[in-house]
């Protein structure tokens, strides 16, 4: 018989100890009774017991309250009343991964700026027949159409752990539309030191949000192709009569022939593709004309429309600004993960407090699986799995086989 191998041993024990000490600090500062509770919440997502039970999480509690009288309806009822912050539980777990996790967060330009990434998720409710406070109206890919749904829009921080880029959660906001989360996001941003680039899509990059971004907080997105803007005014001349004009030439950067000629036109190899990336400086919306944009246009033979980039943040190079719009990947990723693992699609709760709790615990433990994941080897699901990665779904599937450790 064969002896064990301490460094596998001591690799197979270290995700278990992370997540046990993530939780651990998340609970720190609640209530007894709910932090009990809501700790038997954060395990179900984090072990991938609520998704193996559809989202019922009285079903997924009842190993871990079995021994309480009416130990499921009480792990409801924190979820719903309990003292619970859910900005605060965000924070926490930032600060647990920045002082146990090797994160260096992705900073770009010569302000060092930090990336974060906003978007939003559209949780389809099938079920729902009539009105309710908790559900909006969003466009449904699947349906495609607008249906019932809770939507919910986040906001991360972007880091790199062991060189893999990873999206922290840092804020969360429902709404009755997209529009209005995102607002409610923005309305609502952490205060930080420290100068901050915003990382957006196309509905999101308005021009009111480009005209609401500032110095200390800059916003990069993608724009739409028909979007039509101004080059900056001919100096008025000494003498010459009327007012300053406000616009210059219209520029459509997504025409087959922009308008005039690009302040950079380069051509790079991609994978065996000549791609040509243009920009122009000194751009405005006719709206916002106070709003200086520089533009960088994406042309690659393999999509059939150029990828047209935005930013309010001059100071960056043009691969820069390719970068920073790449960097918002991590955010759709958090998406997938808590679908996947924390059964953020499944919210079985009813009031507007209870369904806001459920997606933010499913992004909060998602985004914590996939950071713990990261810094941690590659945890193979059995001896079929010769390739194995880190990935968060293989790191749920081996907590769940220590679930009971983490209530003891």
């Amino acid at each position: 018989m064969s002896k064990p191998n301490k460094p596998s041993l001591h690799l197979t024990a270290l995700p278990v100890y992370l997540a046990a000490s993530a939780i651990n600090t998340l609970l720190c500062g609640l209530p007894a009774g709910t932090a009990y509770f809501i700790g038997v919440v954060l395990i179900t997502m984090m072990t991938g017991q609520l998704v193996q039970h559809q989202g019922s999480l009285a079903r997924a509690a009842w190993p871990f309250v079995a021994h309480l009288r009416w130990g499921w309806h009480r792990v409801e009822r924190a979820l719903e009343r309990g003292v619970l912050c859910l900005d605060g539980l965000c924070d926490r777990a930032v600060a647990w991964s920045l002082e146990h996790l090797p994160v260096e967060p992705v900073r770009l330009g010569s302000e060092r700026r930090t990336v974060h990434a906003i978007d939003s998720s559209t949780i389809a409710r099938w079920r729902s027949r009539k009105a309710s406070p908790v559900l909006g109206k969003g466009y449904c890919q699947r349906a495609q159409r607008a249906v019932r749904a809770n939507i919910v829009a986040a906001l991360t921080s972007v880091v790199r752990i062991r060189g893999v880029r990873v999206g922290l959660v840092r804020r969360t906001r429902c709404g009755n539309t997209c529009e209005a989360a995102v607002a409610a996001l923005f309305r609502d941003l952490p205060p930080s030191a420290d100068k901050r680039l915003f990382s957006v899509d196309a509905g999101i990059a308005t021009t009111e949000q480009f005209a609401a971004a500032t110095e200390h907080d800059a916003l990069v997105g993608r724009l739409r192709k028909n979007v039509s803007l101004r080059r900056a005014p001919v100096p008025h001349r000494r003498g010459q009569r009327g007012r300053p004009p406000v616009h210059g030439p219209v520029l459509h950067p997504g025409a087959k022939r922009p308008e005039g000629r690009a302040d950079e036109d380069t051509t790079l190899m991609v994978e065996g593709r000549q791609v040509r990336v243009r920009r122009w400086n000194q751009l405005h919306f006719a709206r916002a004309p106070k709003t200086v944009l520089n533009i960088v246009r994406v042309a690659d033979p393999a999509y059939k429309r150029p990828l047209i980039i935005g930013t309010t943040a001059r100071e960056l190079t043009t691969d820069e600004i390719r970068q920073a719009y790449g960097h918002r990947w991590p955010v759709e990723t958090n998406f997938f993960v808590a679908q996947g693992t924390c059964a953020m699609e499944q919210p079985r709760a009813w009031t507007e407090t209870a369904v806001s709790r459920r997606i933010t615990l499913a992004l909060l433990c998602g985004s914590l699986l996939k950071a713990i994941a990261a810094a941690c080897e590659a945890l193979p699901m059995g001896p079929w799995d010769r390739k194995a990665v880190s990935t968060a779904g293989r790191l749920a599937n081996h907590l769940d086989l220590y679930a009971r450790h983490f209530a003891v």
